[in-house]
């Protein structure tokens, strides 16, 4: 019977400790407005986010200038002059050209010191109705609010300070090119603090950017001593393999400027969407934010920011001690001892004749079962789309009922591996049947310290793994309270993946949760094999997933407050004469259905469009629609002759209508000699002799206009090339013009983010 407390005692444990670790990721107490005016108050960066965030106020908007102008105000409020830097920027790779107009000032430092930029910005995103109340509004408004608060205290820095709001980041981080290739003061910027936001909660992840060793940067960081840290060189790692798309990013390569970059990515299924409002968003999480830039703004207004380094840090949060953080030059001896401490105690335990070899073998087969039945499971999101395909159209991969759903397949994969855990248990056998999981997690700890450094601190759990065995073996009975402790490294460390992944790259990576979820189990095993409850865990697993599943169930209808993403264009072919509605929704809604109904397809869509936004998505039904007049750009050539063989060619496209987008297409294999958009020239790419020569189709440009600013195009061309153009103009007012008798978008759908949508759109082709 004792024993039998003592696992429930240690089981309630073992839950506090994950509770715990959550816990710490960010703060709990939300600063209100009675906070002292030296200090960060969430509740005063919430009024400014009011402010900010009441309006879609993406580039082109009108109420992207009323942002701008606030921004500037408040700015001028605290005694700063501002400078406003406007230019174009094409961003190779995306083919995206727009002007940006940064918002730039200047706290000025002890003239003895070095240069710390601030930044977010202030751009939202275009096309889906989103008020960027967390991207990037929340970024604007931590800044502001933290300025105010650091200006307060009336004391003066050794470092200057810049403060940049960049624009046109969703369109291409145009604004941070503009900046760091084009102003003076990028040459003197030595560190750089980015803060942005992929969905409305959660915890900030800090992400570092730099192009040598971060060692130098992680142990400044640690000396800012933020109170809630929230990183990790996993993140770091995989960051490095992923084209990336953040101001940071743009610094970094373009004019070698490291620096930390702040980011939550809770809330996925808000990002970019209409649901990115105030209301929305997650007092926690501004607030994290807030705690991180008074901590280094505190500290690196004042420290050295030369942290330039060849050294890369393995590094983790860790509750209590906040940072850990130990060189790369450790991966492989720690690995080394890691194997051989595994050998140390399977050999002492068969000296001791604790198990038999063939004991510890046979635990392989509860841990490969488990992996096999882990992964069968996360194939339960595929069954989901199938059973409820309408899931499929939230682009971001993360349904509003994601936490529930991955909850009730984490607690349903729990079920089972304690259920075939307890067919294998045998008297005194968990030791034995520990040696299996870290076996695997040694071979986990062996391929990252080749393929993945980062995430070599997964080698720290199994140490205390190994060390939980050993006090199995030693002695007779389990010290059920030793044990748990022993668990916590493990549970800190891992439990923190099984929700991130899927989270923030949609329950696709669900096979990531839940075969993690197994494996942390085999870590647990020295304490958790040790129970003779079991069968009783198996069953309250099972009852936490059907109860996660039932209300993961009540959430899957589409509300108010939960809308439906939906599209809809108007595609007018000029040539042609033939007008289409289309959407790229796989499923359609009542109110899709009723414009869409009659004719729609749903077979190889219609080359009507080029794909669109960051999942290239393309026209999933198309119905032909009336052929209403909707004014095509006009095309004027300025220059077209022959120079040395060589044909020169400038012509400039003019905006008819109030164009939110003009894109720009020519068949793949057309090879510039020369090739600029609005005085932007595109340069040849690594690998190429010609302007995007190694494009993979026939995209090329994409054009966001402010004030109907014409496209001008400036190329030579070998003479007797063949040259055509075909362009697409987007108008965003298709649900407003009068022309067009449509039923309005129901309350409980929304625009659908990461394509042009509710777009009056002509097609026409270009020839010289």
């Amino acid at each position: 019977m004792k024993t039998t407390y003592a696992a429930v005692l240690s089981f309630l444990m073992l839950l506090g400790l994950v509770y715990f670790s959550f816990y710490t990721h960010k703060p709990q107490q939300v600063s209100d407005l009675d906070t002292p005016e030296t200090e960060f108050s969430t509740a005063r960066a919430f009024q400014l986010l009011d402010s900010i965030a009441q309006k879609p106020h993406a580039v082109g908007m009108p109420a992207h200038q009323e942002v701008q102008d606030f921004i500037v105000a408040k700015l001028e409020d605290y005694g700063l002059e501002i400078e406003l830097q406007s230019d174009f920027a094409y961003k190779a790779g995306w083919g995206a050209l727009s002007r940006a107009e940064n918002i730039i000032t200047r706290i000025p430092g002890t003239g003895e010191g070095q240069t710390l930029l601030v930044m977010s910005h202030y751009d939202s995103a275009p096309h889906s109705a989103s008020k960027g109340a967390s991207d990037a509004g929340s970024g604007v408004a931590t800044i502001l609010e933290g300025i105010r608060a650091f200006l307060a205290k009336g004391e003066k820095q050794k470092n200057d300070i810049i403060i940049l709001f960049t624009d046109a980041e969703e369109l291409g981080l145009n604004g941070a090119s503009v900046f760091v290739n084009k102003h003076p003061w990028a040459k003197e910027v030595d560190m750089a603090l980015n803060f942005e936001a992929r969905g409305s909660g959660g915890s900030s992840n800090m992400i570092v950017e730099t192009n040598g060793g971060n060692g130098e940067l992680i142990k400044a960081f640690a000396e800012a001593n933020p109170s809630h840290p929230f990183a990790n060189s996993l993140m770091y790692s995989i960051y490095k393999l992923l084209p990336n798309d953040t101001d940071s990013t743009v610094l970094r390569e373009n004019g070698d400027i490291d620096g930390f970059f702040f980011a939550f990515i809770g809330d996925h299924f808000d990002y970019h969407t209409a649901n990115d409002v105030p209301s929305r968003l997650d007092p926690e999480s501004l607030e994290h934010q807030g705690s991180y830039l008074t901590a280094l703004l505190e500290h690196f207004s004042n420290a050295d920011l030369d942290l330039k380094a060849d050294q890369d840090y393995i590094y983790l949060n860790v509750p209590i001690i906040k940072m850990l953080y130990y060189p790369f030059s450790w991966i492989f001896p720690m690995l080394i001892l890691g194997w051989i401490l595994f050998f140390v105690v399977l050999i002492y335990g068969l000296r001791k004749m604790s198990f038999k070899f063939i004991e510890v073998f046979r635990g392989f087969l509860p841990l490969l079962i488990s992996l096999v039945l882990a992964y069968v499971i996360s194939l339960g999101w595929k069954l989901i789309l199938t059973l409820d395909p309408k899931q499929a159209d939230i682009l971001q991969g993360f349904p509003y009922n994601g936490y529930e759903l991955l909850a009730g397949f984490v607690a349903l994969t729990l079920a089972l591996v304690f259920f075939i855990y307890k067919l294998f248990y045998r008297p005194d056998s968990a030791a034995a049947l520990s040696f299996a999981p870290l076996f695997f997690w040694l071979m986990i700890a062996t391929g990252v310290a080749f393929y993945l450094p980062g995430a070599s601190f997964y080698i720290i759990p199994v140490y205390f793994g190994l060390l939980s065995v050993y006090l199995l073996i030693k002695y007779s009975k389990p010290q059920f309270f030793i044990l748990t402790l022993l668990c916590a490294p493990a549970l800190f460390i891992i439990t923190q993946y099984i929700k991130e992944f899927p989270v923030g790259l949609g329950l696709k990576m669900l096979a990531g949760a839940t075969l993690l979820t197994v494996l942390l189990f085999g870590l647990l095993l020295p304490v958790i094999g040790s129970y003779k409850i079991n069968g009783k865990l198996a069953g309250l697993f099972a009852l936490v997933s059907i109860g996660a599943f039932i209300a993961a169930y009540g959430k899957a209808d589409f509300t108010e407050k939960r809308p439906f993403p939906t599209s809809l264009n108007y595609v007018y072919d000029v040539e042609q004469e033939q007008a289409f509605y289309a959407t790229y929704n796989t499923q359609l809604d009542p109110w899709l259905r009723e414009i869409l109904v009659e004719n729609a397809t749903d077979d190889t869509p219609l080359e009507v469009n080029p794909p669109s936004g960051k999942y290239g998505s393309q026209y999933n039904f198309i119905t032909a629609a009336p052929k209403n007049f909707v004014a095509p750009s006009q095309v004027y050539t300025e220059k077209d002759t022959v120079i040395n063989g060589e044909r020169r060619l400038d012509f400039v496209i003019f905006p008819q209508r109030n164009v939110g987008d003009m894109i720009l297409m020519c068949p793949q294999g057309t090879l510039f000699n020369r090739l600029s958009f609005n005085g932007q020239e595109v340069l040849p790419r690594s690998g190429e002799t010609h302007p995007l020569e190694n494009r993979n189709s026939d995209y090329l440009l994409n054009y966001r206009l402010a004030d109907r600013e014409p496209l001008e195009v400036h190329l030579s061309i070998a003479e007797d090339a063949a040259l055509s153009f075909t362009l697409f103009d987007y108008s965003y007012d298709l649900l407003e013009n009068s022309s067009f008798d449509l039923p309005s978008r129901p309350k409980n759908s929304m625009p659908m983010p990461f394509v042009n949508t509710d777009a009056l759109v002509t097609k026409q082709h270009i020839q010289f």
